[in-house]
């Protein structure tokens, strides 16, 4: 299946037709994490596309070998509905090995891939960025989602965790279709001004947070979101958007802080490994299970997820109004074998 798209289409391509959010997919494995559980991620992408989300990332970095990531984007390709866009994860120990998984992406026709740097790249300038992103969008013509985010230890280059001028000669390639801010620290908000101010005339540009989301829109008319772990909320990040997208801000607002509890829970879960440059994605299986996805555990070594963290976050979600079942012994080995 070829690419539903050309290089020279791709910018034009995303900003008019790219709405909604960007789920993230985490592989299920089998019971024994001898290989991965096919039916329970093909269960995962149905389960997205049902909740209203515009696709999904197919996430590398969760315990999967490198020919089982490969074989993780086939399963997702496969199941995905028509209209539901599979966006590729290309973050692995070499460049060589994201281009590989770019050009199966292509050949597979997703939608995008993810842009990632190698724990080894260290740059020396903002120059060194661009042209290691170059090498990759220079070999494969599948659309891109640039990463600009201070977790890549650029902060030596720059004090935003990511050069700006690095992002403005990224956003500029033919193939790039967005970029995923997630720079600044604590002075997130101002950083993002400075960012979008530079590089939207070339791509989107976007926080994906979704507590985010509102001011984004409204100020800023960004229209589209990801990659994030939306579906700790179920359907009601999905519906924000679309609310936001239809112009019905108040209506948006309503069920946006109709799951505060769970927000706030899902944030203190987060306060509790700060500093990792790791998300807990266990926590993320657990928050999904609780909202119809496959769950079980990731292969080692993951964080874990103890009792009293999951306590916390089905809490938050309760409270949120959402109705789950009564203990969580089913969630260890997956709804779906």
């Amino acid at each position: 299946m070829a690419l539903a798209y050309r290089r020279s289409d791709i910018k034009e391509r995303a900003l008019t037709e790219w709405e909604g959010g960007c789920a993230v997919t985490l592989p299920s494995f089998s019971e024994d994490f001898s290989g991965l559980n096919e039916n329970g991620i093909r269960h995962d992408i149905a389960r997205a596309a049902e909740l209203g989300f515009w696709g999904t990332l197919v996430a590398s970095e969760s315990g999967t070998t490198f020919e089982e990531y490969k074989r993780f984007l086939e399963v997702a390709m496969e199941a995905a509905p028509e209209g539901f866009k599979i966006v590729a994860h290309l973050s692995f120990d070499t460049v060589e090995q994201s281009l590989e998984v770019a050009q199966l992406a292509t050949a597979l026709g997703a939608e995008a891939g993810l842009l990632s740097y190698p724990p080894a790249f260290r740059p020396k300038s903002a120059a060194d960025i661009v042209e290691h992103t170059r090498y990759i969008t220079d070999r494969t013509d599948l659309a891109m989602i640039l990463f600009g985010a201070s977790t890549w230890g650029f902060k030596p280059l720059a004090p935003n965790g990511f050069p700006v001028e690095a992002m403005v000669e990224m956003s500029k390639i033919e193939t790039a279709a967005a970029l995923k801010y997630e720079g600044g620290g604590s002075a997130l908000m101002t950083s993002f001004v400075e960012v979008h101010e530079k590089c939207s005339p070339y791509v989107i540009v976007q926080n994906p947070m979704e507590q985010h989301a509102p001011a984004l829109s409204k100020m800023f008319g960004v229209r589209w979101w990801g990659t994030s772990g939306y579906d700790s909320y179920g359907d009601r990040v999905p519906r924000v958007m679309s609310e936001l997208n239809a112009g019905r801000f108040d209506e948006a607002m309503k069920i946006f802080w109709s799951y505060n509890a769970g927000r706030e829970a899902k944030g203190a879960f987060h306060g509790t490994f700060a500093g990792a440059n790791l998300i807990h994605r266990n926590g993320w299986k657990y928050m999904s299970w609780l909202h119809g996805f496959n769950g079980g555990l990731l292969r080692m070594p993951q964080m874990r997820i103890a009792p009293g963290q999951m306590k916390s976050l089905r809490g938050g979600l309760v409270a949120s109004g959402f109705e789950f079942p009564d203990d969580d012994a089913d969630f260890y080995a997956g709804r779906v074998r």
